[in-house]
């Protein structure tokens, strides 16, 4: 018994590393999606078709809720800066420049 409790609680830490790690991910792609409205709206749909279907009409409410507020988490991730490793190594060198 103790082993399979053992087991059990090694899996929720790994699950919880793994949606860590997701999270990072994701939030990563929101914020340098190239179109973020299209994105945004995207999630709202793909959000209200999952609650909606009848796998998830079985779930409690406080596992959909959490659906509900990771995707609106996404929503509010702002759109990042483009990075230009070569304009920052250069500066005023980067040939670039003036364009």
């Amino acid at each position: 018994m103790d082993e399979d409790i053992e087991a059990l609680r090694t899996e929720v830490r790994h699950l919880i590393a793994m949606h860590a790690a997701s999270y990072v991910a994701i939030t990563s792609l929101v914020a340098t999606h190239p179109n973020p409205t299209q994105f945004h709206l995207h999630l709202v749909a793909a959000l209200e078709g999952i609650l909606s279907s009848d796998r998830v009409a079985k779930w409690p409410d406080d596992q959909k809720e959490i659906v509900r507020r990771v995707v609106e988490t996404f929503q509010g991730v702002k759109t990042a800066a483009p990075i230009d490793p070569l304009a920052a190594e250069m500066g005023e060198r980067d040939p670039r420049r003036g364009r």
